[in-house]
């Protein structure tokens, strides 16, 4: 269903922009195009779905929803006041909240690994400009 909607979303947004032709596309025809196309693999999708008989959806366990998103949002703070390994580090802490089963030393040290490992593919080998530490 998230593809149909995306998929009608996208027709819906591009048709403020020109369409064009087949031979002269404007800078609507993809984006239409796409959504289209994403919107016909939602009803694939969808229509076998809602006919067959299965398993009930499982219930959904918001305390995990939400520190993974609580995580996310930590990170997006604290990138710019902390740098980029102090966030990261947080992330992974507080992401590790939505697992009851992670103690909280395991969850440090996986911080303090993870944290280096992105710096080492981030930074040192993608190159990226992230400001690794807290900055004046």
């Amino acid at each position: 269903m998230i593809f149909l909607a995306i998929g009608i979303a996208f027709m819906v947004l591009a048709q403020e922009y020109r369409m064009g032709t087949s031979a002269r596309m404007g800078p609507g025809y993809f984006p239409t195009a796409l959504g289209g196309l994403m919107a016909t693999l939602g009803l694939a999708l969808v229509v076998p779905a809602l006919v067959r008989d299965g398993e009930p959806f499982p219930r959904l366990h918001m305390r995990q929803m939400l520190m993974i998103l609580a995580s996310i949002v930590v990170f997006a703070l604290l990138l710019q006041p902390l740098g980029f390994v102090l966030a990261a580090a947080a992330l992974i802490v507080v992401g590790g909240l939505a697992d009851p089963d992670l103690r909280f030393l395991e969850s440090v040290g996986l911080a303090v690994f993870l944290s280096a490992f992105s710096v080492v593919v981030f930074v040192l080998l993608l190159g990226l400009p992230l400001p690794l530490w807290p900055g004046p």
